[in-house]
């Protein structure tokens, strides 16, 4: 599936996720525009997880998609602040990365 950020119809204020009234103008009407890239800006890994069934590590980031908004993406493996990568939701509607 592919990712939609939001934008506010009457002033274009762009934010993921939708909101009931947009932050800049108070409007409440939205249309989706698809967003497939981004840039990381921060990264982590999480090594541990309370309650896992699965083993190994969890590469996350927030990523700056290219319409503005930021989201926290599961990337396919480790990458850096800057590193241009494809996003899409998989099946579970997780944001996801891969790198270019």
């Amino acid at each position: 599936m592919t990712l939609k950020v939001f934008q506010c119809t009457q002033c274009g204020h762009t934010l993921f996720p939708a909101r009931y009234f947009c932050p800049s103008c108070g409007g409440g009407q939205w249309r989706g525009c698809v967003v497939e890239r981004g840039t990381v800006a921060e990264s982590t890994v999480v090594r541990h997880r309370v309650g896992a069934h699965v083993d190994g590590d969890v590469h996350l980031a927030s990523v700056v998609t290219s319409a503005g908004p930021i989201v926290i993406a599961r990337l396919t493996h480790v990458m850096r602040s800057g590193d241009a990568v494809s996003l899409d939701v998989d099946d579970a509607g997780c944001v996801t990365g891969r790198a270019f």
